[in-house]
């Protein structure tokens, strides 16, 4: 895909800086504006989208094979598109999506239903991703964490409280709350950090809350959000978390989530701490990266709200970071004064014409190669060189 044809001379430039900066740049345009990427399978990855009549799709989608190849494969391949599997409308816009892997289904929390629902994605007989059916509880538009074992963990976007489920069974094991002194609560959001640990975020605090899922009780809690900031900046702040924990049974990760687990948080204030969960009493990085969110003017659901952060599968020590604005950051986190920058996608900026754009969603696919997706329709596939801004 190419640029459009306004100011010729500054994308020229661009495109031309470009081939110092990527090993790959691919560039494709959507009628939908991409909301959420998930890989779905070691070549494919499933899209939600917002449609031009509000509804919400799911697009499930190969990769083009320049990437998915081994590097010495890659000039025996000519293949360079996203090519359609599937595709289907859900029932409600979608607030956060997860893949049962290696199932072939999703799982989806939509805006104002109860418990979760589970699409089937493109059989051999149909192109079509339909509703299979749901998982019930009492939450409406709950956050959501899976695990390798299909146990899902649950939250209430206004409550303390949280469920745990067993999909095999489709039954909940457990319900449980952690108790607060916040007086302005607004809810926690999980993420599991290996097998059988979840880490339940205090979304106006950044506080973390640990729980033992086989032994069903909390085993511990810090909070990184009060230590070594300025908070001489005015306004609400809201906190994400994420964790070097990889729930894709089929892919090896060198970090896996088991050995050396990471966390990391990151607020609407530019806040952004890492922590190695074998020591919690101390931040292993921790910066203010500059970059500020507006909660007051998106009024749309949590993940709109929040930046996006995630690990790398190949290098724990590098850390992405979106949804400030238009580009895509990566971090070099192995030092514990302020993060080095260690690559910026623009490409998304560059194709905005001049308008504010904002990167929707981004994650990491492995070599250094990140899929990314904005505002303005484009979902971007790009394999950066490390240091290409010294």
């Amino acid at each position: 895909m190419f640029l459009k044809d306004s100011d010729d001379e500054d994308e020229d430039e661009w495109f031309y800086d470009s081939i110092k900066r990527y090993k790959q740049l691919r560039m494709f345009d959507f009628e939908n504006i991409i909301q959420q990427i998930e890989l779905s399978d070691p070549s494919t990855i499933c899209v939600v989208g917002k449609h031009k009549s509000g509804k919400h799709e799911v697009l499930e989608l190969s990769l083009p094979e320049k990437l998915t190849v081994a590097p010495s494969h890659e000039g025996l391949v000519k293949n360079s598109d996203l090519k359609l599997k599937s595709g289907g409308f859900t029932v409600a816009p979608v607030v956060q999506m997860k893949v049962l892997w290696n199932q072939r289904r999703i799982i989806v929390s939509e805006k104002d239903q109860t418990g979760v629902a589970i699409y089937n994605l493109g059989s051999a007989n149909s192109d079509l991703i339909t509703r299979f059916g749901s998982v019930t509880c009492e939450f409406v538009t709950p956050l959501m964490a899976l695990n390798n074992q299909d146990f899902v963990l649950l939250t209430a976007t206004t409550q303390r409280d949280f469920v745990v489920i067993d999909l095999a069974v489709n039954a909940i094991l457990y319900k449980l709350s952690i108790d607060s002194t916040n007086e302005t609560e607004c809810g926690l959001e999980p993420s599991f950090v290996s097998e059988n640990l979840a880490a339940l975020c205090d979304r106006n605090s950044g506080s973390i809350f640990l729980h033992d899922v086989r032994a069903s009780k909390t085993c511990g809690n810090f909070s990184p959000a009060t230590q070594n900031f300025n908070e001489s900046r005015v306004g609400r702040k809201l906190w994400t978390v994420k964790t070097t924990y990889c729930n894709k049974k089929s892919l090896s990760s060198a970090h896996g989530g088991v050995n050396n687990p990471k966390l990391g948080i990151a607020s609407t204030m530019g806040d952004l701490v890492i922590y190695d969960l074998r020591n919690t009493s101390v931040a292993v990085c921790e910066s203010n990266i500059g970059k500020v969110i507006d909660i007051q003017s998106h009024t749309g659901d949590f993940y709109s709200q929040v930046p996006v952060i995630n690990f790398s599968p190949d290098d724990e020590t590098q850390v992405s970071s979106s949804g400030f604005d238009g580009n895509v950051y990566v971090y070099n986190v192995s030092c514990t004064e302020k993060f080095k920058t260690v690559f910026v996608h623009d490409g998304h900026i560059k194709q905005s014409d001049g308008v504010n754009c904002r990167v929707t969603s981004h994650m990491w696919y492995q070599e250094n190669i990140v899929i990314s997706a904005a505002d303005n329709s484009w979902l971007h596939c790009w394999q950066f060189i490390p240091d290409a801004l010294s």
